[in-house]
């Protein structure tokens, strides 16, 4: 099948593109800039390209049958917004798909994702998911948890706090859950997406068989990687004056309120959907930990 990415360079989508050139589809991915390395594949070519310029979108998606729209932030800087980025972005990946013949579009969401979400990254989530639903083309909508793996940002930025200090920080009591993902077990659901009868026009929670709690998932990278280390709880309080003050200063702040909100919200769903229609037993954390940190 032949497939455009946005997206594809981050960490999501460099896997998905490796599982979806192991599958032998003709791929194209859209680039703000050349990508570091070696390309997964010979069947994979890149094209420049931007959300806010619809001509490129419409140049990269030209012959594609369908479209994986990955494009996201997690915090906003002076050029990209929640809604420039999540918002406008889609809509003109919609626009583009349309313009280009486009049969479908899968586009990758978040597990949280509401009209009336308590942070602006899932309500403009949601009205991203809006735009995709009201496009008249066949979508497939995922909403995954915490992934993790090769490459992430959230594991990783643990794994190196571990091994560098004798104490790892805790924001607030630590007890909020989330039911991490495997990122091998989400590009699975997520090429499962182009071909499954069931899926079309569905949203779909993507996470692992656990709900835990932030201590427990802590507990497990220490365990994983063989070291003992002390927690420090940060004041929820506290750390919101921080992310303030960091937000006035700097774009990207490396913490903002939005964060530490979706933080203290948890974020964890039903994945029954998800293993019905594509037979997936997702790994458990440790075993997934076990794949890669080890």
């Amino acid at each position: 099948m032949r497939i455009a990415v946005t997206g594809g360079t981050g960490f999501i989508g460099r896997h998905l593109v490796r599982r979806l050139a192991r599958d032998h589809h003709e791929i194209t991915l859209m680039a703000h800039r050349r990508p570091a390395g070696d390309l997964p594949g010979s069947n994979i070519r890149v094209l420049p390209g931007r959300l806010d310029d619809v001509s490129s979108l419409e140049k990269t998606f030209a012959a594609a049958e369908a479209v994986f729209h990955l494009v996201g932030i997690i915090a906003e800087t002076r050029q990209k917004t929640f809604q420039k980025t999540v918002v406008e972005g889609t809509e003109n990946v919609v626009r583009a798909c349309r313009t280009a013949g486009v049969k479908k579009i899968i586009y990758l969401s978040a597990m949280g994702t509401a009209p009336t979400a308590p942070t602006e990254y899932h309500r403009t989530k949601y009205r991203a998911e809006q735009a995709v639903i009201s496009s008249g083309l066949d979508y497939v909508i995922y909403r995954p948890s915490v992934v993790y793996g090769e490459g992430d940002g959230f594991v990783s930025l643990l794994t190196r706090l571990i091994k560098l200090s004798p104490v790892t920080p805790v924001i607030g009591h630590g007890r909020y859950r989330f039911q991490p993902v495997y990122i091998d077990d989400l590009v699975a659901v997520m090429a499962g997406g182009l071909t499954c009868r069931d899926a079309r026009n569905n949203i779909i929670e993507v996470g692992g068989p656990e709900q835990l709690e932030y201590i427990e998932l802590l507990n497990l990278v220490k365990s994983t990687l063989g070291k003992s280390r002390v927690n420090l709880h940060l004041p929820i309080g506290v750390m919101k004056i921080v992310a303030r003050i960091l937000e006035s200063l700097l774009k990207p702040a490396p913490i903002t309120r939005d964060q530490l909100t979706m933080m203290e919200m948890g974020n964890t769903g039903d994945i029954s959907k998800m293993k019905k229609l594509f037979g997936l037993e997702p790994l458990k954390m440790k075993e997934g930990l076990e794949k890669y940190l080890r």
